[in-house]
């Protein structure tokens, strides 16, 4: 699957980690940007910044043309809400990208950033407020079955950064119900010993269908969410795939995004092709187009 993205989507508010999130895009010159979409809200209410005070998403756009010169920058703006609008707006590009305050759930999405990431029609990188730890591993969340464009990404990060993927699979004891533990509970060494089956039946498989890339298994007992949060802090990127993103694990993936200390990339249900490995058909409440999702939001194009 080729994972070039060409165009950008950008969050911009007057929230700072939007200049995080500039950087994280920025950074990637040379890999095949060619467009950066600004998004921002309604001028009567945007912000201004800087000395000159522009405002917050014009701002934004300058950094972005003198950083890549040679890729274009627009800037488009909403009336509605903001959460929306990116939304509606990740469907016109290959990646969005927001920034977000660690330990908070208010971000430059208007909100938790997760209800933007869950919903967004592309996937979404989230990026927290610095410092960032230094570039180590691509972590790759494990699921089953694997996500194949979690894996995509993951493998081609690494190939762009020359790291190593970390397989990393997370896993905790069942919690007790009205009708006592499962079997796997009452014999804790059993739900261990699945979960490292699992875990290297993937690093065994990956291994075989990607010669070139390094892989390194990691089993880790705990709550999934706390688990992976607690690996950005050694990671360039963190890649959750749909088995994270469900409403089913939906608090992994808001732990992980509230927690994290490197930027995550989460892969929705809605940006995964119809017959994709492991994809369902998508529920109505989630899987409209995000055009139709968001289509009260009003725009204003510069």
């Amino acid at each position: 699957m080729d994972e070039r993205w060409t165009t950008v989507t950008l969050a911009a508010d007057a929230a700072k980690p939007r200049e995080e999130a500039l950087h994280w895009v920025t950074s990637r010159v040379g890999t095949g940007i060619e467009r950066i979409r600004v998004i921002g809200v309604d001028p009567a209410i945007e912000g201004r910044t800087g000395p000159d005070g522009k405002r917050v998403a014009d701002a934004l756009a300058d950094a972005a043309r003198s950083a890549m010169p040679d890729v274009r920058v627009e800037v488009r703006r909403h009336a509605g809400p903001f959460a929306a609008a990116l939304v509606e707006e990740s469907d016109g590009g290959d990646l969005l990208v927001v920034g977000t305050f660690r330990g908070r759930r208010g971000s430059t999405a208007g909100g938790d950033p997760a209800r933007v990431a869950e919903r967004a029609a592309v996937p979404t990188v989230v990026v927290p407020e610095g410092p960032h730890p230094i570039d180590g591993d691509v972590v790759l969340a494990v699921e089953e079955p694997i996500d194949e464009r979690a894996l995509a990404i993951a493998v081609d990060e690494a190939h762009r950064l020359h790291r190593r993927v970390t397989l990393l699979r997370a896993w905790e004891m069942p919690v007790l119900t009205r009708t006592g533990l499962t079997d796997f509970a009452e014999d804790p060494m059993r739900w261990r010993t699945r979960n490292a089956e699992l875990l290297q039946r993937v690093t065994t498989d990956l291994t075989a269908r990607y010669p070139g890339v390094r892989f390194h298994p990691l089993l880790v007992e705990g709550h999934p969410g706390h688990a992976i949060a607690a690996h950005t802090r050694r990671a360039s990127l963190v890649v959750l795939g749909l088995g994270h993103v469900t409403a089913f694990s939906g608090s992994v993936l808001h732990d992980v995004l509230r927690e994290t200390a490197s930027p995550v990339c989460v892969v929705p249900r809605a940006a995964h092709g119809a017959h994709d490995a492991g994809s369902a058909e998508v529920p109505a409440a989630t899987g409209q187009p995000a055009r139709s999702r968001a289509a009260a939001a009003t725009r204003f194009v510069r």
